[in-house]
């Protein structure tokens, strides 16, 4: 006669720690996809702001040299689309939309160095920054001058 077991034998523990692991797994998946799209919103601002350096040197070249003069900060939409000199949208091909005040700039007085930034949506992101003197970056601090703090 057979005694009846009362216990989980080993394999049967293996199996059920298993399907809890994938559905932890299929649970964090789903979890996701926010912070992905985020991440991509955060890459496309990052194009954005590369446009903008594109047309800030483009508008230099044909300016002596000289970039926008704004001494306080400003959105470049306004910088984009409005202003004296010609706007920045006349050295790029259209101006990226900006909903949120997402795109800042800031230059010195003389208009020879600037810093361009944005707010970055991903968790703990920061500022992504790009500075005259070639630097880019993020920053956890919004840049309140023309001088590059880059490392």
């Amino acid at each position: 006669m057979r005694l009846k077991n009362n216990g989980f034998t080993l394999v049967e523990i293996l199996i059920v720690i298993t399907i809890i692991g994938i559905l932890v797994v299929a649970l964090l998946s789903a979890l996701n996809p926010l912070e992905q799209i985020r991440k991509g919103a955060d890459s496309d601002k990052k194009n954005d702001i590369r446009q903008y350096q594109i047309a800030l040197e483009n508008y230099s070249n044909i300016n002596n040299g000289l970039y926008p003069a704004r001494a306080s900060v400003v959105n470049l939409q306004t910088l984009c689309n409005a202003g004296s000199p010609p706007p920045l949208a006349a050295y790029m091909s259209g101006c990226p939309t900006d909903n949120g005040n997402t795109y800042k700039y800031i230059s010195d007085a003389s208009g020879s160095n600037w810093v361009l930034w944005a707010k970055m949506d991903a968790k703990n992101s920061g500022f992504w920054v790009i500075c005259s003197n070639g630097k880019s970056g993020k920053l956890t601090t919004e840049p309140a001058s023309a001088t590059c703090t880059l490392p």
